[in-house]
């Protein structure tokens, strides 16, 4: 029997809370809203898969031809905004990040974000039921 205060059973809310801010965020520095994104929770390791996303702009890059400017460009970006976008996971699970590892995609529009947390959580009790 696994306690309340079981980290299994709130992962789900907790990786919603982390892809809705992420969400947000980047609709806020990319300027579109079509990104979809799944946050994937396991002891020190947060991983999101994002789909959707390139903006209008950069999907006419690619249509160009112009594929290694578009990785370039979301390669600085994500420099310029590490520090905003990782600042969103500790205020949700309460853990620092310690380390960001970023890839993306351009065909299909795809990129995987990375993140090492400070620790792994608490052990989960288990109680015998009587």
């Amino acid at each position: 029997m696994q306690s309340a205060g079981d980290p299994a059973r709130s992962r789900p809310k907790l990786t919603q809370a982390i892809s809705a801010a992420m969400v947000e965020l980047y609709a806020a520095f990319y300027d579109h809203d079509r990104t979809t994104t799944m946050t994937y929770l396991n002891d020190n390791i947060v991983v999101r898969v994002l789909e959707n996303i390139l903006t209008s702009d950069e999907a006419t890059l690619v249509a160009d031809g112009a594929q290694g400017e578009v990785i370039d460009g979301r390669v600085a970006c994500q420099s310029d905004t590490e520090d905003a976008f990782t600042a969103a996971i500790p205020r949700v699970i309460h853990r620092r990040v310690v380390a960001f590892m970023s890839a993306n995609q351009t065909t299909p529009g795809v990129a995987c974000e990375l993140r090492f947390l400070d620790a792994a959580p608490l052990a989960v009790r288990i109680t015998a039921s009587a």
